[in-house]
């Protein structure tokens, strides 16, 4: 009986641990992002409108996720071949180098932003800035983050899209209130 309660007891300690970690890491998957760049002498723009984000606000870490299919060039065939790509994803993972996510009042805070992308495990380094905006309602900031890749970084290897090698991607996403600071 002892050993069932000490079970019981230890299952709710780990429960009540994760549940209590995981309150602070807010989803958003409404993110935009904007990949420019050069294509037979032309500038490209490849934007999506789906990008998910978490984003833990106690460590800054954050985890994004694309999906190719949710690109979009204004290029009737190369969109039709990006439609294609469903379930092609690219997962960014890394930290802003900000010690937590502060959702109160602040001045606008610029940053250095590091993470490893999916496509081919490469530290891809960038800039960030976190523009306050409310302290009230359901909107605390805006993030904007910067990066110049290389196109394997992407890994989007389309019949029809010939890119140059050098890219900037620029990533912009509302961050949201606490639920206790709404």
């Amino acid at each position: 009986m002892k050993t069932l309660f000490k079970s019981i007891l230890i299952t709710i300690v780990i429960v009540s641990f994760f549940e209590g970690k995981a309150q602070d890491v807010y989803r958003t998957q409404n993110g935009n992002m904007v990949i420019t760049a050069i294509s037979a002498d032309t500038i490209l723009k490849i934007t999506t409108k789906e990008l998910l984000v978490l984003l833990n606000y106690e460590d800054a870490k954050f985890e994004m996720k694309m999906d190719k299919s949710t690109f979009y060039t204004g290029n009737d065939s190369l969109d039709k071949k990006l439609a294609l790509m469903k379930y092609d994803i690219i997962e960014f993972n890394g930290k802003l180098g900000v010690e937590y996510i502060n959702t109160n009042g602040h001045p606008l805070l610029n940053f250095e932003v590091q993470g490893v992308i999916s496509t081919n495990n490469k530290t891809i380094n960038g800039t960030g800035k976190l523009e306050h905006l409310s302290s009230r309602g359901a909107f605390s900031c805006l993030l904007t983050l910067k990066f110049n890749v290389k196109k394997d970084d992407l890994g989007i290897n389309v019949e029809g899209l010939d890119l140059k090698d050098d890219i900037q991607i620029e990533i912009v996403q509302i961050v949201l209130n606490k639920a206790e600071d709404q």
